[in-house]
């Protein structure tokens, strides 16, 4: 696929087709996804890839610390102030098209669920570092390796949805993932084919005009 066209065609993807994803595929897709760019060449990520009976593990794992309403970790805080708005904008239209009314607490809980079981996709992607790297700067080239997982598995005609929810009880990915407390979970990819019935995966979010949130220096007028 076209790199633009990757670009400006890829979205989250929250409903997947139950097909099982190749071994080789995603081995190309992490491939190429490694090529991302990091601070001093470091390649500080380290990548989990589950399927099959382990991935039902961690997520019956998830799903029942949130039945008991444990608490997460404090990996995701909430946008705020300004950015709000876009956060809340997002939710409505997701919400509206599931139809799911502000008032049915059965269906919106039906929906959080989603998210803590890799919103039910074939395969799910952990990416973590090592405690002793800075946070601050690491965490950033995980994002970029995250990034090019989403546009490197356009190519396979693979979707993708990158999330926090799987990775916010910490319990069972450790546990059934073998990952050690000297590991930091950074960010979940959630990556199997689409379903492209499913309502919420029509939903396109709009994005900001170039010149709301560029300024630019030293260029002619």
């Amino acid at each position: 696929m076209e790199l633009k066209k990757a670009i400006e065609e890829r979205s989250s993807v929250r409903g997947f087709l139950p097909d099982p994803v190749s071994k080789e595929t995603l081995e190309n897709v992490i491939r190429l996804a490694t090529h991302a760019v990091s601070a001093e060449n470091c390649q500080p990520w380290e990548i989990a890839v589950v399927t099959g009976d382990v991935l039902k593990k961690v997520t019956e794992d998830n799903s029942e610390c949130l039945r008991e309403g444990l608490p997460t970790s404090d990996l995701y805080v909430p946008a705020m102030g300004d950015y709000k708005p876009r956060r809340v904008e997002v939710g409505k239209m997701l919400f509206s098209a599931m139809e799911i009314a502000r008032e049915d607490k059965e269906k919106r809980f039906w929906w959080l669920s989603r998210g803590y079981r890799f919103f039910d996709a074939p395969v799910g992607i952990v990416l973590y570092i090592d405690k002793e790297l800075d946070e601050n700067c690491y965490r950033f080239d995980v994002g970029c390796l995250a990034q090019n997982i989403t546009l490197a598995a356009m190519e396979y005609g693979l979707g993708t949805c990158v999330a926090y929810q799987p990775i916010e009880y910490e319990r069972g990915i450790r546990q059934h993932l073998s990952i050690s407390d000297d590991k930091i979970l950074v960010a979940a990819v959630a990556i199997g084919y689409p379903d492209w019935e499913f309502a919420a995966n029509k939903v396109r979010t709009p994005r900001l005009p170039v010149e709301e949130v560029t300024t630019w220096y030293g260029f002619d007028e």
